[in-house]
């Protein structure tokens, strides 16, 4: 599948400015990258609520064992790759070891009964949804003050592999990487950008953007693509294959930091202002396809380009506004539910997030309150107090104090996977 390279013209005139910068724009990306960091800090998840996580995925695994004596559940996505905010949901995945075991619908309705029974969730099994998974929630404790909601899935093992692709990722460099994937998060939040169910972008897919960003559209590079570097040694077929995809990435992270290292030496400050500019101005939403497995592909090339002359009912021509390639089901555009709407307001906030950082206020601080305005549909340019934010966020946040070895301490990557297959 043939791949073209985004022009570097902006990013390059970027780092001759940035160069040649006075020195109070020098202080004021350093100001910037401060706020930036003490803000995340307090936005992970705290010791006293993983600890209770994780005893609750223990829990719910001696349970599971009582019907299926060969299975392991184990955390995915954000509770385990490196990008979860605290109090975020835990997603499970339930891998059973055995040639013989119970259809997911059963297990979903055995599991549902048996919780139930035994513990004090409130359960919602559904058997016959396209993928069948269980729901839990579980009231407020002192552990976690805002309660627990909890999905439950069977033998998802592209997810788990994804979410080992994303950590590893993370591990490469978590000042920069974490940082803007976190901020984001709850930027795009607060900018009310975050729902496919609204014909916006899911979480995930701001993952995968900065991911490609870091990899593909910055030069030089601030990540490795880890699903082009090639192994130490030949791999069969059947290793590197799930469900017929190809799931290869580098994965020997202390290894990796000996062989390579990012010569790109530029701020989580001039990162993400960079980001902001590229995708209010320089993405070519008509006919490109970001991937981080690839580059910036042609739509055309995956069969995703827009059928300009379809009705307005055209459901394909919807899917494809918006194109993200899945790191792994390449065929699957994680994009696929933004809409016309949903791509205008999103290109507008990268627009407006570029306008706010172009006008540096005199504090750094005042564009981080100014960047995470919360967006009224009734009255946009209503001014909101970053100390509102919603259960993803803890409800004090105060800026300063924290230095960039603190959120270096704050980074565990252990969660779950010691079982990963």
């Amino acid at each position: 599948m043939a791949a073209y390279s985004p022009t570097m013209s902006s990013n390059q005139h970027y780092h001759e400015l940035n160069s040649a910068s006075p020195p109070a724009r020098r202080k004021w990306l350093a100001d910037f990258s401060e706020c930036l960091f003490s803000f995340v800090i307090q936005l992970l998840p705290t010791q006293e609520e993983l600890a209770v996580k994780e005893d609750v995925r223990k829990l719910l695994e001696r349970l599971i064992r009582t019907i299926e004596p060969e299975s392991r559940l184990l955390s995915f996505g954000s509770t385990a790759n490196g990008y979860g905010l605290r109090n975020s949901d835990m997603d499970l995945c339930c891998l059973i070891d055995s040639e013989e075991r119970l259809a997911a619908s059963d297990l979903v309705t055995m599991l549902g009964d048996l919780l139930e029974r035994e513990t004090k969730f409130h359960v919602k099994p559904l058997p016959h949804a396209r993928i069948p998974i269980v729901k839990l929630s579980l009231d407020p404790s002192p552990g976690l003050p805002l309660g627990i909601a909890c999905d439950i899935g069977f033998e998802n093992r592209l997810a788990l592999e994804n979410t080992r692709l994303l950590m590893c990722y993370a591990m490469i460099d978590p000042t920069r990487v974490r940082t803007m994937v976190l901020f984001l998060k709850v930027w795009s939040k607060r900018r009310k950008i975050n729902s496919p169910y609204k014909g916006t972008l899911s979480s995930y897919g701001y993952v995968l953007l900065v991911i490609y960003f870091l990899v593909h559209v910055k030069n030089p590079p601030v990540l490795p693509n880890l699903q082009q570097m090639p192994p130490l040694r030949p791999i069969p077929k059947e290793e590197t294959y799930l469900g017929g995809f190809n799931t290869w990435f580098f994965d020997d992270i202390e290894l990796l930091r000996q062989r390579w290292h990012s010569e790109n030496t530029e701020t989580v400050a001039e990162l993400l202002i960079d980001f902001f500019r590229y995708f209010s101005r320089d993405f070519p939403y008509g006919v490109g396809v970001a991937s981080i497995r690839a580059g910036l592909l042609k739509k055309d090339s995956k069969g995703w380009q827009n059928d300009l002359s379809a009705s307005r009912y055209n459901d394909a021509r919807e899917r494809n506004r918006f194109c993200i390639e899945d790191p792994f089901e390449t065929d699957y555009n994680v994009a696929r539910c933004v809409t016309k709407d949903g791509l205008y307001t999103i290109r507008g906030e990268f627009m407006r997030a570029s306008r706010v950082l172009a006008a540096r206020p005199e504090r750094a601080i005042l564009a981080l309150a100014d960047l995470c305005d919360e967006r009224k549909d009734e009255d946009p340019c209503r001014r909101a107090s970053l100390y509102s934010f919603s259960s993803s966020a803890p409800t004090n946040t105060v800026f300063g104090g924290k230095s960039i070895n603190a959120f270096q301490r704050n980074t565990d990557y252990s969660l779950s996977f010691d079982q990963t297959p």
